[in-house]
Formats: C-alpha cells, sequence, structure tokens
C-alpha cells in the first residue's frame, strides 16, 4: 500500500467465500474509487480461490493503494476482526463482513464527518441498535435472552430516524468505532468466541469509559446492501446454546450498568449528509411512506 494515512479503515474476515468476498471489494473499488480508505482482509484457513484472489488484487494499481491481506489459520471472526483492527491505519475502523456490498459513494465522507463532528460517539453501527432493560427473571434459555422486555432492537423513532443517529447501548455488525476508544477499552473479547455478544461487550466498555453509542439504519437508507440480510433461517439449538452462553457472560458483567442506566435520556444526532445522501434519503423515505412502512 501507499504511505498515505486513511480516513477509514474497512475490517473483512473471510472464509472460503470467494465469489462472494470478490463482489464485495469491486463494489469497495467502484464506489469509494479516490477516497481514503484501506481494506483489509483477514483470509481465516481458507481452502478455494481466496489467497489467490486476494494476491491478485493486491498487484493491481488499486490493490497497491487500497488492500492489505493477511493469512491466518482457523481463528474465527472474532479474533480476525481483531487481527484487523491492530493493523488498521485510519482514526476510526469499519467491521465489515464479505456478503456486504457498498452501494454509494456518500457513506465514507459522512462516516468520516460524522466522527469528527460529534467526539463523544465512540462506536456507530450502520444497520441496528440494542436498548437492554432490566428484568428481575433468570435467563435459563435463548428465548429469555432475547426476550423483547431485556432486549429491544431500534434504528430511533420515526420520522426523523432518516436524519439523526440515535443512542443506543449495544449494536450488531457492521459498525464503525474510534480507534482512540479501542486503545483505551481494548478490543473484542476472545471469550465471547464463536459468536455474539462480543459488540454488546464492546459497546458497554466504550460507554463506561464515556463515549456514546449510536446507530442509523444505513442500509436501509441504500448505502449497503448486505446479503445475510436475506438469508436468515430457522437457528438451531446448537447455535442458540452458544449464544445462550455468551449472553450470559454479558449479563454477569453488564447488569449493574444495565439497571442504573436503562432509564436515561438517549441523545440523537444529526447525519453529516453531502447533497447526494439528502437525496438518496428522500427518495427512500418517501418510497417507504408511500408503500405504508412502518419504520
Amino acid at each position: 500500500m501507499t504511505d498515505a494515512r486513511p480516513a477509514l479503515s474497512i475490517v473483512i474476515p473471510t472464509f472460503n467465500n470467494a465469489d462472494v468476498l470478490e463482489a464485495c471489494l469491486a463494489s469497495w473499488r467502484e464506489m469509494a474509487e479516490g477516497q481514503a480508505v484501506e481494506l483489509i482482509v483477514i483470509e481465516d484457513g481458507c481452502r478455494d480461490r481466496t489467497p489467490a484472489l486476494l494476491a491478485a488484487l493486491s498487484a493491481t494499481a488499486w490493490g497497491q493503494q487500497h488492500l492489505r491481506w493477511h493469512h491466518e489459520a482457523d481463528l474465527h471472526e472474532l479474533r480476525c476482526t481483531n487481527r484487523g483492527l491492530a493493523d488498521a491505519r485510519a482514526p476510526i475502523a469499519l467491521a465489515w463482513q464479505d456478503d456486504m456490498f457498498l452501494r454509494c459513494r456518500w457513506l465514507v465522507p459522512e462516516l468520516v464527518a460524522t466522527f469528527k463532528a460529534y467526539p463523544d460517539l465512540g462506536l456507530v453501527s450502520l444497520s441496528r441498535g440494542l436498548n437492554c432493560f432490566p428484568v428481575d427473571e433468570p435467563i435459563d434459555t435463548w428465548d429469555d435472552l432475547v426476550d423483547w422486555r431485556r432486549l429491544q432492537s431500534t434504528i430511533g423513532p420515526r420520522p426523523f430516524n432518516w436524519l439523526r443517529l440515535q443512542e443506543v447501548d449495544a449494536v450488531i455488525r457492521p459498525w464503525v468505532v474510534r480507534r482512540a476508544c479501542l486503545a483505551q477499552v481494548g478490543v473484542l473479547d476472545e471469550r465471547f468466541v464463536p459468536t455474539e455478544w462480543d459488540e454488546a461487550d464492546l459497546a458497554f466498555r466504550i460507554r463506561e469509559a464515556g463515549w456514546r453509542i449510536a446507530t442509523h439504519g444505513y442500509e436501509r437508507a441504500g448505502a449497503y446492501s448486505h446479503l445475510g440480510s436475506t438469508t436468515i433461517g430457522v437457528l438451531s439449538d446448537q447455535y442458540k446454546a452458544r449464544v445462550l452462553k455468551n449472553g450470559r457472560l454479558f449479563h454477569e458483567r453488564w447488569d449493574e450498568a444495565i439497571r442504573r442506566d436503562a432509564h436515561r435520556p438517549r441523545r440523537a444526532w444529526w447525519r453529516r449528509m453531502n447533497g447526494q445522501a439528502w437525496k438518496d434519503t428522500a427518495r427512500r423515505a418517501a418510497a417507504s411512506i408511500g408503500a405504508g412502512g412502518a419504520a
């Protein structure tokens, strides 16, 4: 890569998903052309053509300027994300997935402007946020963990959620984090391997250190698309058991903070949009209202 410091680092773990990864990287190459971004791909022991794809892309003029990749041996997504965050050079880093595709040119400058304008923001989700509330009942099952009384998903109250970021307690991927936060509180806790509640734990650590956590529905606004958003199936009992273990760990750590802060006022911040973002947002908001959209 060139030595110019990027404004945004994008961390992408991948495993045996070459065709989808190729489309993901192509979307960044097209939509972020000329922008100060670096893509850090963590190839996690792939046995398909992923290493050859990354080697070929790294040799191109675009790759030499914007792409770095590292081989690891079955670390899992959480550890791969940490590997990429440790290697990031920009002031803010985006935890991305290989089945997410950038769909506009305005997202990168908006994210950079947002973190510059609002120094109290530590981490922002690009999809949905989560708010946690105290429930004086044990967490014995996966259903207890996601009980709506205990865990609520949100992108903020309408109609202003098209124009504002909403403060939340925790987030889901993709999310952008201020690297100064990571320097203070650390990266994702690897006790949460293999899946889930790691980013909620990180969000709570960042909040305890004095920053705020926010969300905005950027996928809804057309900034990116997520293949996984259309392929969520029935969750297996084995998966639920793994998530339950991590959820209990999270609540052991943070239930006192949840009881203390659950009913605090939650802030909102205006988006730092350019002209094209305004146009795209207005068009999608009008279409949603016309179709009877609920959010």
